[in-house]
């Protein structure tokens, strides 16, 4: 179902009462021997990484590059929650076939997308997507933006400027801890394959794709489209 090992864990209590199950003991499950005998459960992961990386951090994160980086250990219960609207995970998409990358902000309430075409994965790029396409919205629609370790994150001050917003950032080699947009990834690949060149996407593909995901249905929102959602949030003005 395009789900990831964290929102497995986080929704089977509410799907099976009584049952728990930590993220980590999924992926354990899933790159256990005794498991790759029976059924390889890897390509459904949305890195479909054939061995696991290393947790912690490697030689090039002892030394954060980001500026002012504050851990997601900090973020607040209400963003953690999903109880109140206008708190953003942020990611990119790269493929090997071209300099140009995607941008995809997802809203975590109503997991409503926003897919920019970049011209290359640097800093000021990102920075001048997210202050275009976030500033359209009013302000209690934009709290904070979650971000992982890469380099086109740190210009994130600038955008907190514009937008208003707090950055908060995943532990190295935590991707899941921003799974909601992790999974639209995931989502986006099925249009644009690995493969992909970007380069020859246009616009219109693009606004097509995010249209489409945004209209979708999903049970996470009792059947109600992410786009539903976000003008609900977005009507809920304080």
């Amino acid at each position: 179902l395009d789900l990831s090992p964290e929102q497995v864990a986080g929704r089977i209590s509410l799907d099976i009462p009584g049952y728990s199950i930590s993220h980590e003991a999924i992926y354990q499950f899933i790159y256990a021997k005794e498991t790759l005998k029976h059924m390889d459960l890897r390509p459904y992961l949305v890195r479909k990484h054939r061995k696991r990386l290393e947790r912690g951090h490697s030689r090039k994160h002892q030394k954060s590059h980001i500026p002012e980086r504050l851990s997601i250990t900090t973020r607040p219960a209400s963003v953690n929650d999903r109880c109140e609207p206008g708190h953003w995970e942020v990611d990119t998409m790269i493929s090997r076939q071209s300099t140009p990358s995607l941008a995809i902000a997802l809203e975590r309430v109503s997991r409503y997308l926003k897919i920019t075409k970049l011209a290359a994965k640097t800093a000021t790029e990102l920075r001048i997507s997210l202050n275009r396409r976030l500033s359209r919205h009013p302000d209690h629609m934009r709290k904070t933006i979650t971000y992982d370790n890469g380099s086109e994150n740190v210009e994130h001050l600038l955008v907190n400027k514009t937008l208003g917003t707090q950055s908060y950032f995943c532990e190295p080699y935590h991707s899941w801890e921003k799974g909601s947009v992790e999974n639209a990834i995931g989502l986006i690949r099925r249009y644009l394959p690995k493969k992909t060149d970007f380069a020859t996407i246009t616009k219109e593909q693009i606004k097509q794709i995010e249209d489409l995901l945004n209209n979708r249905p999903r049970k996470v929102l009792n059947y109600k489209t992410p786009k539903e959602v976000f003008h609900e949030c977005v009507a809920l003005a304080p």
